[in-house]
């Protein structure tokens, strides 16, 4: 049972960062397009798509991180105080 929930923790986040990069793969206009398209200052749109994209993802990756340093798996080799 318990190494369900040890595949369920990094499946979970593959299928997440998986999503992210389906998503930017995808062309919506608001992160490719061949045709201006306005925005906030006349700065092209999928420039702020980009950036928020690109805001999330660093998001989600200090939360991995986060989550990785609290499982035991990912101290194995950590020095032992003594």
């Amino acid at each position: 049972m318990k190494k369900l929930f040890e595949k369920h923790f990094e499946r979970t986040w593959l299928i997440i960062f998986l999503i992210m990069f389906v998503l930017i793969m995808i062309p919506f206009p608001f992160f490719y397009s061949e045709t201006y398209i306005p925005a906030f200052g006349g700065v092209p749109l999928y420039i702020f798509g980009w950036i928020v994209h690109t805001a999330i993802t660093f998001v989600l990756i200090i939360v991995y991180y986060r989550m990785c340093m609290k499982r035991k798996e990912y101290h194995t080799y950590d020095e032992e105080d003594k």
